[in-house]
């Protein structure tokens, strides 16, 4: 049997799962969230056998651990911290057989955790279960060589990227009425504060005055305060060419949203929405991305262009908005490259027939 682990069910998981069943067989896996059903995501019956919830550290243990000890490969996309931290610490056996397959907050906690005596244990908990853990699999690099040099970690790298839930072959089959004389430009990709979504708002107020449309997505990540507060502070600033996103929004029309971008910017101070970036670098969006993260450096040295947001100071309106018909084409050629359904297959087989 193999299990795979996932701290929440989510649009992502639904989408990688829903991979899996397609493409590979479902006979000797069980999918475990580590949450209450959602009730937003449909399954098959033949899935539906092999899913399920737990949603306490205390749960996870008891209707678990038998079964992870008998597991043949156990596979945890995203390391959460909490409470379950104990079961690995003390079943270190059970790490020989796992595969982190990381997606950034779960590395990024060290450098963002709060400075509490709980965080301190729950850090040196992961020092000590990171060492162990054979395969890290994950599509930026410099991801897992963040985790080697900060855990010691002797892990082998598996390249992987998850499907991404916008099919490519839907946004070109969009037929979305377009305002060209309006220049649409998408803040963030959720409301959590990491977006800094008042740093980049600041950032672009030099350009209130012209013909421009700001979406700014906050259905996710963030606490309600939080939320009204980016709000307020964007239509004080921009009226009602601001727009916030706040209900939750499925893969099919987010992808109406993505069709309609052209300016997209991302301050995230790590790896972060990556799914948004592909799926807009595919349109011929121009998408901004802090140039010390780890997805700029890998992005780039994939052919794709990006620009750092930090520059959007020494921008005038025109340089901001400008990206030229042959990068736009550069760029959706490589991701229609890198990121196809076969080359998705060709990946997490690659990933899954390792011993």
């Amino acid at each position: 049997m193999e299990i795979q682990i996932f701290t929440s069910e989510g649009t992502y998981n639904h989408s990688f799962i829903k991979f899996f069943e397609t493409n590979f067989k479902l006979n000797n896996q069980l999918f475990v969230f580590r949450c209450k059903p959602e009730g937003v995501y449909k399954y098959s019956d033949e899935l539906k056998k092999r899913i399920l919830y737990i949603n306490n550290s205390i749960k996870f243990v008891f209707f678990l651990f038998h079964k992870l000890i008998k597991a043949d490969k156990i596979y945890i996309h995203y390391f959460p911290v909490g409470p379950s931290l104990y079961l690995w610490y003390f079943s270190k056996f059970l790490l020989k057989k796992t595969t982190w397959i990381l997606w950034g907050g779960d590395l990024y906690y060290y450098k963002y955790r709060p400075k509490t005596i709980q965080s301190d244990v729950y850090e040196f908990i992961r020092r000590s279960i990171f060492k162990k853990i054979p395969r890290i699999a994950c599509f930026i690099k410099g991801d897992y060589e963040l985790v080697k040099k900060n855990y010691n970690s002797k892990a082998n790298y598996v390249y992987i990227v998850y499907p991404i839930p916008i099919d490519f072959n839907y946004i070109d089959s969009l037929q979305v009425q377009l305002d060209t004389k309006i220049i649409t430009i998408l803040l963030g990709n959720s409301s959590d504060p990491s977006n800094e979504h008042i740093a980049v708002i600041n950032s672009i107020k030099k350009f209130k005055d012209f013909n421009i449309k700001i979406i700014c997505p906050l259905s996710y990540g963030g606490e309600g305060e939080y939320v009204k507060l980016v709000e307020e502070y964007g239509r004080n600033i921009f009226g009602n060419k601001f727009i916030a996103l706040k209900d939750f929004i499925l893969p099919e029309e987010y992808a109406k949203i993505i069709k309609g971008i052209d300016v997209a910017l991302f301050q995230h101070q790590r790896q972060q929405g990556l799914g948004s970036i592909l799926s807009l670098l595919y349109i011929g969006a121009k998408v901004f991305i802090r140039e010390e993260i780890t997805s700029f450096e890998t992005l780039s040295q994939m052919g794709l262009k990006l620009f750092p947001i930090e520059k959007i100071n020494e921008l005038d309106y025109n340089s901001f908005i400008h990206l030229d018909k042959e990068t736009k084409l550069t760029n959706k050629k490589v991701i229609s490259r890198e990121f196809s359904n076969e080359n998705y297959i060709k990946i997490w087989k690659n990933l899954f027939e390792i011993k």
